[in-house]
């Protein structure tokens, strides 16, 4: 038996030296080798991760070869800048890693949304910190720090142990080297476009990224951004379509001037319009009747299942997102330092005040900083609310955003423009059957899809029964209101056409409610980037050159409107602003956190062995915290009007603010400082006890 046992070693030490003289040769010798090989394999993992098998990433290899190469040929170009380390094993096991973690996180997204992962998501780091919490549980968020740290602590020790090429680079053998394999690389894709095998333009996203390669969709949204320049671009051309457009330069008369609501509704769509699948009653009956008694039809939106925002965008700004690159977030790039034409700006030209609204955090995408851009005066979020019911997973229920719209319908004497953004339906959605769903549904085999089609049924239907109550009481409003309401994107459960009856995934539906009688609208399937132009040109308001441009052209055909649409958003977002006399019209405002600021009114402390500090003052929120001389103090919320900490040390001349915050690195406004004066505090209080001893 131990002689067995020798002959066993024995003949693994034997292998073993055989497989560390050929990776030694290979290493310092034949290097090429392993870079072609490592970019066949890593590309091969990443494309298994993608569609979750490993058969179906080996039939991607096999049905498509030419794109397959194509991807790999990408990594190898990230790999190829190691001919120029000596630690060549450590750099090519760091780029493989780096490609792997971002195969990995694809592939979790794609599990938790519909749209892939791009570039522009690194940009979105900060609002994915905000919500990680309602996609995976504490234990999963610590294997993943885990994981990561594990991965961190086996490269260091790498770089330490890792074997160095036992001869002298040969630099500029080496470069000519990566030159030709990035000339290879470029090459071999422009090939590919050329032969229409891979494309620069991406329709659906997530179909794209499945036929062209996650590594190559994915480098085409780093380096694809913003709008390139139209071959027809010059100042002739910009003053041709806006002179044909307005050859007077002036605002036309409103015909009517009512307040306008958009109402942007998360994730919501109508389940009575997948196939196969019965519910045991309708969970949007109001939204229903409100499309047969009112102006609607189909919003064809630029995503699906997530990627609120470029909804937002669109029907803001006007403007088509297919002009920028793939997956590509306005909001997170050219709209964080640019101000843009949009609704809002244009609405001013009429006198209107602008507002928006959200149930949830203000930092979320950045809107806090890219409305200012956009024209609105006042943002109001969950952190200037008072909302106390959230869904089983975490967000906010949309029936309070009733008592916003109000107050912002009655803060002003004028017109006011709303935009409000829903979150109620937001994913992801349980799979779990832990919940009385008051909904059931039928018709669906897997039970964790079951279970969240019943919990989505039963969110919506909450969310069309805040469209019942909301209609009601604008109805009821003394001023005239339109209010248009749309999903922004189906729900992240993975759909395709097949499943829908309207045969489309980047359609969801829109009603055009007013509580006046009006014949300015007709029913029409629109998009997204019309729906300004479609709102504002029932009025007569021609207000922006993007929404003059579309008003004027919009019974042209489509190539052509598009031609001139895309040369003016090149104009005004990157160009010379030929169309504006040169330069930006538009100012960013100095826009207000809060429809109502926070203010603090005075400071009574109770004198007491903890130290208890009461503060008073208006508009305070969960979100509300206290400081003291800078410094932040453990705040009690009590009501809108009071604030307790403990602080036994408050002398005279300490300064108290309050700051709404949703973390301490997101200080969204502050109070100005109250100055703590104990002596005039004391005086009033004698004052009023020998008052009330006279009574």
């Amino acid at each position: 038996m131990i002689k067995k046992l020798k002959i066993i070693r024995d003949g693994i030490k034997s292998k073993y030296k055989v497989a560390r003289a050929f990776f030694k040769e290979t290493y310092n010798k034949h290097i090429i080798y392993l870079y072609v090989t490592t970019a066949l394999v890593v590309n091969l993992i990443i494309e298994m991760l993608a569609r979750r098998s490993f058969i179906k990433g080996i039939y991607f290899l096999i049905s498509s070869p030419y794109v397959f190469i194509c991807n790999a040929v990408i990594i190898l170009i990230t790999l190829s800048v190691t001919l120029l380390m000596r630690r060549r094993f450590f750099g090519l096991t760091l780029i493989s890693t780096i490609w792997l973690i971002c195969g990995i996180t694809n592939a979790i997204l794609l599990s938790n949304r519909v749209t892939p992962f791009t570039a522009t998501d690194f940009m979105l780091i900060d609002s994915a910190f905000g919500v990680i919490n309602k996609y995976f549980s504490p234990i999963q968020i610590v294997l993943v720090v885990i994981a990561l740290l594990a991965v961190v602590a086996g490269l260091v020790v790498l770089f330490i142990k890792a074997p160095k090429v036992n001869h002298k680079i040969k630099y500029p053998r080496n470069i000519i080297a990566i030159i030709l394999i990035f000339g290879i690389g470029l090459g071999s894709i422009n090939l590919g476009v050329g032969s229409k095998l891979i494309s620069l333009k991406f329709g659906e996203l997530r179909v794209s990224y499945f036929d062209y390669g996650f590594v190559y969709c994915f480098s085409n949204s780093l380096i694809n951004t913003g709008i390139q320049k139209p071959n027809s671009y010059s100042g002739e051309n910009i003053k041709k379509i806006v002179k044909k457009d307005n050859e007077k330069d002036k605002l036309n008369k409103a015909k009517k001037k009512p307040n306008i609501i958009f109402l942007q509704l998360e994730s919501f769509f109508d389940m009575n319009n997948l196939k196969g699948v019965k519910l045991s009653k309708n969970p949007v009956p109001n939204f229903e009747r409100l499309m047969k008694e009112y102006p609607s039809g189909y919003l064809n939106v630029p995503i699906v299942g997530a990627g609120t925002v470029n909804t937002e965008f669109e029907v803001m700004t006007g403007i088509n997102l297919d002009f920028f690159g793939p997956g590509e977030y306005p909001f997170k790039t050219k709209l964080v330092d640019t101000t843009c034409e949009s609704i809002a700006y244009n609405l001013k030209e009429y006198g209107y005040t602008c507002h928006a609204i959200h149930d949830n955090t203000a930092t979320f995408y950045g809107r806090n900083k890219v409305f200012a851009n956009l024209g609105y005066d006042t943002f109001t979020t969950i952190e200037n609310m008072n909302i106390d019911e959230f869904t089983p997973m975490g967000w906010a229920k949309d029936h309070f955003l009733t008592k916003y719209i109000m107050q912002a319908l009655k803060s002003t004497k004028k017109q006011d423009y709303i935009y409000t953004i829903s979150v109620q339906g937001h994913g992801s959605y349980p799979t779990s059957g832990d919940y009385d769903y008051p909904i059931k549904v039928k018709g669906v085999d897997d039970e964790g899809v079951k279970n969240q089609y019943q919990y989505y049924a039963w969110q919506t239907n909450e969310m069309d029964k805040f469209i019942g109550k909301l209609t009601k009481r604008l109805k009821k409003f003394d001023e005239d209101v339109i209010l248009v309401m749309y999903g922004d994107h189906l729900p992240s459960f993975g759909l395709s056409g097949e499943d829908l009856v309207n045969g489309d995934v980047y359609q969801t539906q829109y009603v055009i409610w007013s509580n006046f009688k009006n014949d300015y609208y007709t029913n029409e399937d629109i998009e997204a980037y019309r729906l300004e132009s479609k709102i504002l040109g029932g009025l007569n308001m021609n207000s922006g050159k993007i929404n003059n441009y579309t008003q004027t052209h919009k019974g042209e055909d489509q190539k052509t409107y598009d031609e001139g649409l895309k040369s003016l958003s090149y104009d005004l977002l990157y160009g010379d602003n030929y169309a504006t006399g040169g330069q930006n019209p538009y100012k960013a405002t100095d826009l207000q956190l809060g429809l109502n600021k926070v203010t603090v009114s005075s400071v009574t402390p109770l004198y007491d062995e903890a130290g208890t500090v009461y503060v008073y003052g208006k508009h305070f929120t969960s979100y509300s915290k206290v400081y003291i001389n800078d410094e932040k103090q453990k705040t009690v919320y009590v009501d809108p009007n009071t604030l307790m900490i403990v602080y036994p040390d408050l002398k005279n001349g300490d300064e108290l603010s309050v700051y709404q915050q949703n973390s301490d690195e997101h200080v969204l406004s502050k109070t100005d400082p109250y100055t703590f004066n104990g002596d005039e505090l004391q005086a009033n209080m004698t004052t009023k006890a020998k008052k009330n001893k006279k009574k």
